[in-house]
């Protein structure tokens, strides 16, 4: 039987491989996550501070970017456009029109379309002079695709803490928990959007 001897230059090759499948499978799950939160997601109402008008004031057109990272390391950093839409008083509805992010692992761009996402009833709180929201969620059972006959299933809680408009900026901090299906959180995706009203 012969002995296999690989260089360290194979072995390298090797491991910069597995990175970047583990880089690909992160951002699809992080893909699949936005997808569904179009759907299951509401942030919290918290009603500490008079917020009458509240929505008026900050709802509108935001233009600005939308940075994604996984494991510490940026793979998006694109131009977003997002609306908050009054909903009562004190409340607005989060939107992003025709979302499409293109993500860069290594030398490749993957363009996903994650359509309209919609964060309903976002509850408004001022304080300082500014308006915070925040809202959590978790997500069971996010089929993740791995290729094109496989899938992943992982569990997602999905945490906006401390969103923030003051004036005409707005700041739009998410991070996204991913654990397997019934076990424990392995990665964290960190997003943050930041725009000004138009």
């Amino acid at each position: 039987m012969e002995d296999i001897v690989l260089s360290s230059l194979e072995v390298r090759s090797f491991f910069k491989l597995k990175e970047n499948v583990m880089k690909r499978i992160s951002f699809y799950l992080f893909a699949m996550l936005i997808g569904s939160m179009s759907f299951l997601m509401s942030c919290s109402d918290d009603d500490d501070d008079d917020t009458t008008v509240a929505s008026e004031k900050v709802a509108g057109t935001y233009n600005g970017n939308l940075v994604v990272k996984l494991m510490g390391q940026e793979v998006a950093n694109e131009t977003k456009s997002l609306s908050l839409v009054k909903n009562g008083d004190d409340a607005v509805n989060v939107v992003i029109k025709d979302f499409i992010l293109s993500v860069s692992i290594g030398e490749a761009s993957i363009p996903v379309s994650l359509g309209d996402l919609k964060v309903e009833k976002c509850a408004l709180t001022q304080k300082d002079g500014k308006y915070t929201f925040s809202g959590a969620t978790e997500l069971k059972g996010i089929k993740v695709p791995i290729t094109e006959t496989s899938e992943l299933p992982v569990d997602c809680t999905v945490d906006i803490a401390d969103a923030t408009v003051g004036g005409k900026n707005l700041s739009l901090p998410i991070v996204v928990g991913v654990s397997m299906s019934g076990g424990e959180k392995f990665m964290d995706v960190n997003v943050q959007y930041t725009g000004v009203k138009q």
